[in-house]
């Protein structure tokens, strides 16, 4: 009896481990396909949003949407993101500020470049001076990307600080909570030779990952019957 409330118990835990994953599997599912819908719906508003929106509407109302700003980059608080490949090569995010007319600061995504040849040969950066300028970029928030970040598996990645915070903390500045891919400018010496992309409109593999549990739920079901039903036959009285 000690033995099947033992394994009653295991299966029990194992079940509700189980069903927890395929419940956060399907609420990542339903997340990944809201924001897709959403970046359909947004890119296809031709009508850029001034900046005085950017306060007045909320996140989903202004996220992916375009915008001209006018103002001028800082060269001075310029970095570069590691992990950025294009057509299959390695290369950097190049992410500069930007301060508007009207004094607000924002994160600009220049787009992907180059790796060097090595190591210690630096990626050929577009260069940007503090001149007026005026620019066309798509609106990202912190705090939607947040929404979707989070590994396959079915526990979230143990690292979800928004990247506008980790931004912000290693460059010693406050910015917008909001940032930019740059898509064009006044300048078209500045323009992004390869812009930052648009997330893929893929639900990915949560779905699939949520039936994987279910599965799992009466895999678990069906070794506890067999457990309990070689129990009882080892119990019962030889004839």
């Amino acid at each position: 009896m000690p033995r099947l409330i033992a394994i009653s118990s295991l299966a029990l835990l194992l079940i509700f481990g189980c069903l927890q994953g395929a419940l956060w599997q399907y609420e990542r599912y339903e997340v990944r396909h809201e924001n897709n819908e959403l970046i359909r719906k947004n890119v296809a508003i031709t009508t850029p949003l001034s900046e005085d929106e950017l306060g007045s509407k909320v996140s989903s109302e202004i996220a992916w949407r375009k915008i001209s700003l006018n103002g001028n980059f800082d060269p001075s608080k310029e970095f570069l993101i590691r992990n950025r490949y294009h057509e299959g090569k390695y290369g950097f995010g190049v992410i500069t500020l930007f301060t508007s007319d009207s004094g607000k600061r924002y994160w600009i995504d220049r787009g992907w470049v180059l790796a060097g040849e090595d190591a210690q040969t630096p990626p050929e950066i577009q260069r940007v001076d503090s001149l007026p300028i005026e620019i066309s970029a798509r609106v990202r928030t912190s705090d939607i990307e947040s929404r979707v970040q989070g590994s396959v598996f079915a526990f979230p990645g143990s690292d979800s600080t928004p990247k506008l915070v980790k931004w912000n903390s290693e460059q010693a500045i406050q910015t917008e909570p909001i940032y930019f891919d740059l898509i064009s400018s006044s300048d078209s010496a500045i323009n992004p030779k390869v812009a930052t992309v648009l997330p893929e409109l893929s639900d990915g593999p949560h779905l699939a990952y949520s039936f994987q549990w279910i599965l799992f739920i009466f895999l678990v079901i069906f070794a506890w019957y067999l457990v309990i039903r070689e129990d009882r036959r080892a119990q019962a009285p030889k004839l």
